[in-house]
């Protein structure tokens, strides 16, 4: 008669062996099953090839069973080893090709699992060679439905994310050549003309909060990118003309009270204004960008219950851009309030907790110190049309002592700047609620 002990082994052996199978016919490490997963997208495939979305002259309502069929194909993307089965037996060409049907929660749900796939670094090495996958997506830009939009930008975002992390990773593989041969290559569809167009009217004319949201997360890591491209000037030169600035100013009113969305496009104008904007730009968007640097002043910086030493940079990138704007000269008047929100901000930050030693709070008051007295000055010489006529001056600062030379080290520059890489870094994403 078997004792327990030898029981104990054997039916442990026996456990294993089952899972060894189980694993044979599973995706990788997950729970789901290959045949299973198989015939959902043999079914999907199949429904799309002899059902056209068009009838008389109208976009048809998507097939109940089809829905829930690609809802789960995109829920289970969220695993990495699904994801990588989906790349290596063609799935994504599939999602790929329903970009272009005529249903927008078709395209959603497809742009979707490619979001997805993208995200998972192992998974977004292989996409990335194929610059088919970055055009097909990059032409979904085109549409008006906010819940693709949403996803789009996100996919986006964690093509420049992972790009980002490749530059400053410490891994042999790929090689630094070869991640600056994808980044080139990913940077030239990112700035053909019409693709910037394509952003900036979105931006410009979009409401939902979230595409907003995704989108500055996109312009703040592209603008971080450039920093490591030969071509710099060429692939943001669409960028950084006035007119998709003025879109940009656009989103930034258009966010107020949205703090992670501000931050990133903050970072954003910063990037280009100290880079790549031509200086005669500087005096053509003058008062625009001081009126909206106001406004985010009062009814945004100013609301804050304590200024946090995570609230720096964009309380310098804001306090640069008045700066700048200001010394060229090309506003015809300013908001009444602007220099009383600059003392404030000030006043603020001088009585925080962050240390006196911090440099970037050093930083930040040199640059609020040199605005207000250039205001001040202007007034005194009858220009300008600030009036808040208050007494006392402050000298100017060198620009050597005003330069963002602090901020955007590699360690701030990543695209967690504003939060933990949890809130800020890309995500992979289940079906929404529709």
């Amino acid at each position: 008669m078997a004792s327990n002990e030898d029981y104990d082994r054997n039916a442990d052996f026996d456990l294993k062996r089952l899972e060894e199978l189980a694993k044979d016919s599973a995706v990788g490490d997950t729970m789901y099953e290959k045949r299973s997963v198989i015939e959902k997208v043999l079914e999907v495939g199949k429904h799309f090839q002899k059902t056209c979305y068009v009838k008389d002259g109208k976009i048809l309502e998507l097939d109940p069973k089809i829905e829930d069929l690609l809802c789960t194909l995109w829920d289970i993307s969220v695993e990495e080893d699904v994801s990588v089965f989906y790349f290596e037996h063609g799935v994504l060409d599939i999602f790929v090709e329903l970009f272009s049907n005529p249903n927008v929660r078709v395209k959603e749900i497809s742009i979707g699992v490619m979001a997805n796939m993208v995200f998972h670094k192992r998974v977004f090495l292989s996409i990335i060679e194929k610059d088919k996958y970055l055009e097909k997506c990059l032409k979904l830009l085109e549409e008006k439905d906010s819940p693709t939009l949403v996803i789009v930008f996100r996919c986006l975002h964690s093509y420049g994310f992972n790009l980002f992390n490749l530059f400053i990773s410490d891994e042999t593989s790929p090689s630094k050549e070869e991640i600056k041969n994808l980044l080139s290559r990913c940077l030239v569809f990112l700035s053909i003309e019409s693709i910037v167009q394509s952003i900036g009217i979105i931006i410009a004319s979009c409401t939902n909060k979230e595409v907003l949201s995704n989108a500055s997360k996109f312009l703040s890591i592209v603008g971080e990118l450039w920093e490591e491209s030969e071509e710099r000037r060429k692939v943001s030169q669409f960028y950084a003309e006035e007119q998709f600035l003025v879109c940009v100013l656009e989103a930034m009113s258009e966010s107020v009270g949205i703090d992670k969305t501000e931050k990133h496009f903050a970072v954003f104008l910063n990037i280009v204004y100290e880079n790549d904007v031509d200086k005669e730009i500087f005096g053509a968007l003058s008062e625009k960008v001081i009126n909206v640097v106001d406004k985010l002043l009062k009814d945004h910086v100013l609301e804050y219950n304590a200024i946090e030493d995570t609230d720096l940079e964009f309380i310098f990138n804001l306090a640069y851009l008045v700066k700048v704007s200001i010394e060229s000269g090309g506003f015809e008047k300013l908001p009444n309030k602007l220099i009383s929100h600059l003392k404030t901000v000030q006043h603020r930050v001088e009585t925080s907790e962050i240390e006196p030693s911090n440099e970037n709070r050093t930083s930040i008051l040199n640059l609020l110190k040199s605005s207000v007295s250039n205001i001040q000055s202007m007034q005194q010489n009858g220009g300008g049309e600030d009036s808040d006529h208050e007494s006392g001056s402050t000298s100017h600062d060198s620009s050597a002592n005003n330069s963002p030379v602090t901020f955007r080290t590699p360690a701030n520059n990543s695209p967690v700047t504003f939060g933990t890489p949890a809130n800020d870094s890309p995500f992979t994403f289940g079906t929404p609620n529709h």
